[in-house]
């Protein structure tokens, strides 16, 4: 397998078919003899992380680009401890509430799979639940932290920790509870996990038209 590109498992076990990610800006330089190169490796979907504009515009016969998203890489310097609010804990059942799969197919709304025209909102529902489900687990992720509210899951925020980087991958908060302070609070505790765990630096981020989760955590910093 190429150094350049790596498959990912959990994406081709679920669809049945090989889906590939490449290092970023890896396609823009001989694009259409690497495109070629990747089909001939019967890979069908194909996801590329770019820090310039307009490759969807690159014509070629072996796949259909799309456009997904643009998102803004948030790196936040984790070093004071604050105290968490006390509607905070981590979830510890065993599967996730109908609440909390809900919440998860509201992030999926914004994510890459949500916002490729190609992929079914069932299909994208089925991989938030199934994402949220082995988060809980551990398998995915380190830990679960959830807001609730009259004893309702109102957001959460999954941890995963790589050394001195900690990651919130997914990330939601109710409709009915933004602008009240959840998505604040939540991103406060999940720093505090971090420091807890040694970690420096929390690496997130969210899309370019998602201003609100940007807002949050722009006032972290």
């Amino acid at each position: 397998m190429s150094e350049n590109f790596k498959i990912q498992e959990w994406d081709t076990n679920f669809f049945g078919f090989k889906v590939a990610k490449t290092e970023m800006d890896y396609l823009w330089s001989n694009s259409i003899t690497k495109l070629e190169g990747l089909f001939n490796e019967d890979i069908e979907l194909v996801i590329f992380n770019s820090t310039k504009p307009d490759f969807e515009k690159l014509s070629n016969k072996y796949y259909d680009i799309v456009k997904v998203y643009n998102r803004i890489p948030i790196i936040k310097e984790v070093k004071t401890l604050t105290k968490n609010h006390p509607n905070i804990s981590s979830y510890r059942d065993e599967l996730p509430s109908p609440e909390l799969i809900k919440l998860a197919k509201l992030a999926a709304k914004e994510g890459r799979f949500g916002r490729d025209s190609q992929i079914s909102v069932g299909i994208y529902n089925k991989i938030f639940e199934e994402w949220i489900t082995n988060s809980i687990k551990g398998i995915i992720a380190d830990d679960v932290l959830v807001y609730k509210h009259d004893e309702k899951v109102v957001g959460f925020g999954t941890i995963k920790i790589e050394g001195e980087n900690g990651y919130a991958p997914l990330f939601a908060v109710n409709r009915n509870f933004e602008g009240k302070g959840v998505s604040f609070a939540l991103m406060r505790a999940v720093e505090n996990k971090l420091i807890e765990q040694g970690c420096k630096y929390l690496v997130s981020g969210t899309q370019e038209i998602n201003r609100k989760a940007l807002s949050s955590l722009e006032g972290l910093v």
